[in-house]
């Protein structure tokens, strides 16, 4: 070093500026040397001392202000809109055509059956493929499916065969990109907005829930069923290149490349060992096959118990979609508030008693009053469950942790088919009680049980309890770039101007 000369630290921290001296120290020969001050020493820097920042509350609607999530939220609304419509059309369509409500009954079903085993093969091909490519690849299809119907009606040759073709056809391809789609949340936002990113997407479902069969049953009174189909088809088509054109914040893992049966094996490994997957796995299937079968029987209890005509049927629908978007979109702040595993366990027991209210009922508006409250509390039960669940996962497990989690809706119509039968013999108000019944023992059975081998389970330290200090309270990083020196964590702190929402 020469002598008089000061010299300038190599090392840019961030948050400081390069060469700038906080203090002067004198050597031993009198020379004058500058050295820096120590800053506050951030946790799990490996010992790389950076500003601490205070970060201030997410707000439930942040995620709007960014023009992935904006673009995602378009997309979907698009897309859940025109599937609405498509299945009033179809349910609509063979009821017409056979006057069979069996075969009626089989339109949910082709739709849902094909979960119970696509699910797992799309939840492959989401951990090993761009995302964005398996959404805009899937919504083609669904599209294509569509134009068949409309070429169908207009040449006046559809059979109920070829609707519940297309309908089976159009539940596979759905079944495949559902956990592309789902996870494909997650990727278009920082970590920290993850969470309510998630909370909001089941918003944009129920919001769709609302304008698909209010916009489609209108067309379809006033212009018909080809008018309906061509708008289905006309709602989905902005979808495609609104989904191709999304560009995550980081690329997904893509872990694996080897065989899809050893794959698919390693993710019921991981889940099995999991326990906080485990629990909300359990959780969420004894309400899927029991409390959330009420659904089904919302005819019957129009007509028979609170004679109601077709217009009371659509007011406890309308209830159920006003409810479900009020539910979605406190989801993530009552979790802050309660606890994930709390938040669950209060709001199934509670889904449970308003069902079994709802059994009781026989005053109309008490009816609707209360299937909106059930419909708010079931939709914060499934929501936390589905947050919860995608976050625990690791990220190069959470396609197929998902694609697991659609399989368990995928058993629901099994349910509906016990209930039904039940309504049939023992009455609907009956059946309603006994799956608001049944639901809420098996929920306190396996949170008994499942509660004490969870906490034996985390002394090896393989997992955390769960509980308002659950590991899944801190967001798992999202994997940068190799070539970029700070961590994703940083840069959500340094680079907020890149959370901004662009021009």
């Amino acid at each position: 070093m020469l002598a008089g000369v000061q010299t300038k630290p190599k090392l840019h921290l961030p948050g400081r500026p390069a060469g700038i001296a906080s203090g002067k120290i004198a050597s031993g020969d009198g020379r004058g040397t500058y050295q820096r001050r120590k800053s506050p020493r951030a946790p799990g820097t490996g010992g790389m001392h950076r500003p601490v920042y205070r970060i201030s509350r997410i707000k439930p609607f942040e995620p709007f202000g960014h023009t992935q999530f904006r673009r995602y939220a378009l997309a979907a609304w698009f897309s859940f809109s025109a599937f609405f419509v498509q299945m009033l059309l179809r349910g609509w369509l063979v009821n017409d055509l056979t006057d069979s409500p069996f075969l009626v009954s089989l339109v949910p079903v082709l739709y849902i059956g094909p979960m119970l085993i696509f699910t797992l093969v799309g939840g492959e091909l989401a951990d090993r493929f761009p995302r964005t490519r398996i959404v805009a690849i899937g919504e083609s299809v669904v599209f294509l499916t569509y134009v068949i119907l409309v070429a169908l009606m207009v040449m006046d040759v559809v059979t109920a065969w070829h609707v519940l073709g297309l309908t089976g056809i159009h539940g596979i391809t759905s079944s495949i990109s559902a956990p592309a789609r789902q996870t494909l949340v997650g990727d278009l936002v920082r970590t920290r907005l993850q969470r309510p990113a998630l909370g909001l997407s089941p918003a944009i479902f129920n919001m769709a829930q609302i304008a698909g069969p209010l916009v489609g049953g209108l067309v379809l009174a006033r212009y018909g069923a080809p008018a309906a189909s061509i708008l289905s088809a006309a709602l989905i088509l902005p979808a495609i290149p609104l989904y191709a054109r999304l560009k995550p914040v980081a690329k997904s893992p893509m872990a694996h490349h080897g065989n899809v049966i050893e794959n698919l094996r390693e993710g019921a490994r991981y889940i099995v060992g999991h326990t906080t997957l485990r629990w909300y796995l359990v959780a969420g299937f004894v309400l899927v096959i029991t409390v959330n079968t009420w659904g089904a029987m919302f005819p019957p209890l129009a007509k028979d118990v609170l004679g109601r005509g077709p217009g009371g049927l659509a007011a406890l629908q309308v209830a159920v979609g006003i409810g479900s978007m009020v539910g979605a979109v406190f989801a993530v702040s009552l979790a802050e508030q309660f606890g994930e595993r709390r938040l669950s366990l209060i709001s199934g027991f509670l889904f449970a008693a308003l069902v079994a209210a709802l059994a009781v009922s026989n005053i109309f508006y008490v009816s609707v009053a209360i299937a909106g409250m059930a419909a708010a509390v079931a939709t914060l039960y499934f929501v936390t469950n589905m947050i919860t669940m995608q976050m625990a996962a690791a990220p190069e497990f959470r396609s197929r942790v998902i694609s697991v989690r659609f399989i368990m809706f995928g058993f629901g119509p099994f349910g509906m088919i016990v209930i039904g039968a039940l309504a049939q013999f023992l009455g609907t108000q009956v059946a309603l009680a006994t799956a608001a019944g049944s639901g809420a023992i098996l929920l306190l059975i396996a949170s008994l049980l499942m509660r004490t081998r969870e906490y034996s389970e985390d002394v090896d330290g393989t997992d955390q309890p769960l509980g308002r200090s659950d590991s899944i309270r801190t967001a798992p990083r999202v994997p940068s770039d190799s070539s970029q020196p700070d961590s994703t964590d940083s840069r959500e702190v340094t680079n907020e101007s890149t959370d901004r929402p662009s021009a």
